[in-house]
């Protein structure tokens, strides 16, 4: 009852105490998710606790009224008082869950603060750290996921055939311990470790592999490429699996290293929020605003050291408040920074099957001059890495000619027309996106910066609106395979704005790419395609997020993991 009293108050900027706010309750019908009769039952259950005063609009077009007895801002303080007092930190992410002003919970934060990080129960002898997240979990499908930190969960939670190993540069054995192909280069063959459980306590075996890869082949055209090129799959015996090839594929080992071919149970029906893998981790509670993994204590390889990851949603402005408040004393408060300079990489695309400015050439040159990565970083006063290419060890600055602007603008015959500029509904997205604008309107280019959310991104049809998009692109250790992937899934929105030119372009290239046995050769073509999309003005790179994570002191043993993340199976306790 609690929670839905707070709800209506900060949703709907109910703040002040004594003061006659309307109600419509339509309005609450939404908010509270409820059919009307419902919506009523509580509003007379939250008067006979004393916490509104309701007056029921009487008669046709009588708004009703309502009416609170306390201020906002000191309810919300004291519960989350109580909250600290407890150590309920369930009950705190729903606060900060909420539309507030951030300043509510400033002189709470050094608070709450000290509740998260590693946390050791003494009594259970578990190390359990609690971290805050600004965004509702996507799918946990691997055939769904196009987001980093859902990536990243799904590689805790599941396992493949074989791993790419980014020290050697090479595929190591996973949940195969063995594998070889014939002379013809089309029939792999892979022998499965033994004792290798499920989550369920089940044996993984050949036929699991097999319904795995008829899972992907079968699954839409995003991700079935990955498996395009198998024609056949025999279970000789249950520790042992035969994939034949249409033809030789020396990129065949990447696609099984890709976490959406982890393998899963034959016998269990995919469930996302009672997942069942054979990762590190296990799922031992998922709800809309709380995600718990569990160490896997039946690992087939080294257990973690960390017993449980507990995630809960929070609004970005409560998350930004939490970790990155500077007011106290930093030896004290502050949590240690762990910085990730190979995240990924952000660009700028735009929408060539358009049919207006955007089709030309001198105006998509003058947008790439207008956009000089190093000013937005310096406006900002933040640190970046400038992009050229999506591996950052082939990046550079690349040298940008303003005074070439307005010439360009008139070649193009632009006519001060307004363009829709996309980007995620994210902090750090949107003011990108808004610095870019600013910037355009100095040159007379009218841009409209259009927020979505994760979910609208992979909708189909949603580029018939695009002018120009900003994205970013999270990727693997294995720089060839984030590669082909990032061109090749149509999830990722960008991919969804070429013209039938570039399309095609990029597809035999991609192909070259994919079929050539001599990393070196890949790496030209590599760069032949990045030159070519840029040239053309397809794209063009902006810059490698440096990502900054915020732990605990206690915390040892921090390394990068993929996607720009934290590896949390290497993280331990020292306290």
């Amino acid at each position: 009852m609690k929670e839905r009293y707070f709800t209506l108050r900060a949703h709907l900027n109910h703040f002040q105490k004594e003061k006659e706010y309307d109600l419509k309750l339509e309005d609450v019908d939404r908010l509270w998710y409820c059919s009307r009769k419902n919506t009523k039952r509580i509003l007379h259950r939250l008067e006979n606790a004393n916490l509104i005063a309701y007056h029921p609009g009487r008669g046709r077009g009588n708004v009703s009224k309502i009416v609170y007895y306390t201020s906002f801002q000191n309810e919300v303080q004291t519960y989350i008082e109580d909250c600290v007092n407890n150590g309920t930190l369930d009950k705190i992410a729903e606060i900060l869950r909420l539309p507030i002003p951030k300043s509510w919970v400033d002189s709470y934060s050094k608070d709450i603060r000290e509740l998260l990080g590693l946390r050791r129960d003494y009594g259970e002898s578990r190390d359990i750290l609690h971290t805050f997240k600004a965004r509702d979990i996507e799918s946990l499908d691997p055939l769904k996921i196009s987001l980093s930190l859902e990536t990243h969960l799904i590689e805790y939670l599941g396992d493949t055939l074989v791993r790419y190993d980014k020290e050697k540069d090479c595929f190591i054995p996973h949940i195969a311990h063995h594998f070889h192909v014939d002379s013809s280069k089309k029939i792999w063959t892979f022998y499965l470790r033994k004792g290798v459980f499920f989550h369920n306590q089940d044996y993984v075996t050949s036929s699991d592999v097999a319904h795995t890869i008829d899972r992907m082949k079968n699954s839409s055209p995003s991700y079935s490429w990955l498996a395009r090129n198998i024609v056949k799959v025999t279970c000789p015996h249950p520790q042992k699996i035969e994939i034949h090839l249409d033809e030789p594929n020396p990129f065949f080992l990447r696609y099984l290293s890709a976490i959406n071919f982890c393998i899963l149970p034959a016998n269990v029906e995919f469930d996302e929020y009672v997942w069942i893998g054979t990762g590190p981790f296990k799922m031992k509670e998922r709800s809309e605003n709380k995600l718990i993994l569990e160490a896997n204590d039946y690992y087939f390889k080294e257990r973690p050291l960390i017993d449980e990851i507990h995630f809960y949603r929070v609004s970005s402005e409560a998350a930004k408040t939490i970790y990155l408040s500077g007011e106290e004393d930093p030896t004290n408060v502050i949590p240690a920074k762990h910085t990730i300079t190979n995240a990924g990489v952000q660009l700028l695309s735009f929408n060539l099957k358009r049919q207006n400015i955007i089709r030309q050439h001198a105006f998509r040159e003058a947008i790439f001059h207008l956009f000089d990565v190093q000013k937005m970083a310096d406006d900002f006063g933040i640190e970046i890495h400038e992009a050229s290419s999506i591996d950052i060890e082939r990046s550079s600055r690349q040298e940008k000619f303003p005074n070439k602007i307005p010439a360009l603008l008139e070649q193009s015959g632009y006519q001060g027309e307004s363009l829709n500029l996309y980007c995620f509904r994210h902090n750090h997205a949107v003011k990108e996106a808004t610095w870019l604008k600013k910037e355009a309107e100095k040159y007379g280019v009218q841009l409209i910066v259009c927020p979505i959310s994760y979910t609208q991104f992979s909708q189909a049809g949603i580029e018939e609106n695009i002018d120009l998009l900003m994205m970013g692109l999270s990727l693997s250790f294995d720089k060839h395979l984030a590669f082909s992937y990032a061109l090749k899934n149509q999830v990722l929105l960008f991919n969804r704005l070429f013209n039938q030119e570039v399309g095609l372009y990029v597809e035999e290239k991609l192909r070259r790419f994919e079929l050539e046995e001599e990393k070196e050769k890949r790496i030209e073509l590599m760069d032949e395609i990045e030159k070519y999309l840029q040239k053309e003005y397809a794209f063009f790179f902006l810059h490698h997020p440096i990502v900054t994570r915020f732990l605990d002191r206690t915390i040892e043993n921090v390394q990068s993991h993929s996607f720009g993340q934290i590896d949390y199976t290497q993280i331990w306790i020292t306290s």
